[in-house]
């Protein structure tokens, strides 16, 4: 069996001018996972990122910090199979549509990118809307295509790597999801909601061989909570 380790990202810029970065808190966890792992001796034979800033962000921390103590880490293969898909794409697409139907959420659209409660209320109509296949405008990215190069990008990686490895992955919330999805065969809803549930700079685990992947481990956090600092705990 291998092992496959996935990281969500830390903590990005939500509300800056660009998204795509992490914050001061998101450099904090994300050393503070790359310390942990350290810490339990864990030797990665790769290391993969998306193509994303806090996602490469977050995985430097940790060839950082092998770089001070020495530590051999593989260069990382960077593939676009763990990118997360362009909510705001997707939010933007679904909203007219949304108030077509709903003409009373214009009072929390208007407040989307400055309010996080009417922003999570916005995303999470607008993603179940998407996940359900039937609102996708003609031309716009689909989450089944979005689902499908995610699960290329772990078979390949599965083939490329093969038997007793362990491999980072340092990805975000949709391409984890998809690969519970995959794991347990759960439905679209669900695993859009179960990327929800997961938090900056956690670590869910799958084991796999020939046979195919199991889930072995979700959404771990424990190396957060032993700093005893609430703020760590984040979800955006």
């Amino acid at each position: 069996m291998s092992d496959i380790y996935m990281i969500r990202h830390g903590q990005a810029s939500f509300g800056g001018d660009t998204y795509d970065r992490l914050s001061p808190l998101g450099h904090r966890q994300a050393q503070i996972v790359a310390a942990d792992m350290l810490s339990k001796k864990y030797r990665f034979d790769a290391v993969y990122h998306g193509t994303l800033d806090r996602q490469r962000n977050t995985a430097e921390a940790l060839f950082l910090l092998c770089g001070q103590l020495g530590i051999d880490v593989p260069e990382p293969s960077v593939s676009e199979a763990f990118n997360e898909y362009d909510s705001e794409s997707v939010v933007k697409c679904q909203v007219p549509l949304m108030l077509q139907e709903e003409p009373g959420l214009s009072q929390k659209v208007d407040r989307i990118y400055t309010d996080r409660k009417a922003f999570q209320y916005i995303f999470e109509k607008a993603m179940r809307r998407w996940t359900s296949g039937r609102h996708d405008p003609p031309g716009e990215p689909t989450w089944t295509g979005f689902k499908s190069d995610v699960r290329q990008g772990i078979q390949a990686l599965m083939q490329r790597h093969g038997a007793k490895k362990r491999i980072a992955v340092f990805t975000s919330g949709g391409p984890i999801s998809v690969a519970i999805q995959a794991a347990l065969s759960l439905s679209d809803e669900t695993t859009m909601e179960i990327s929800w549930q997961l938090m900056n700079a956690s670590v869910t685990r799958f084991k796999y061989n020939s046979q195919g992947m199991a889930l072995a481990g979700f959404n771990d956090i424990g190396h957060l909570e032993r700093e005893n600092d609430p703020a760590l705990l984040t979800y955006r």
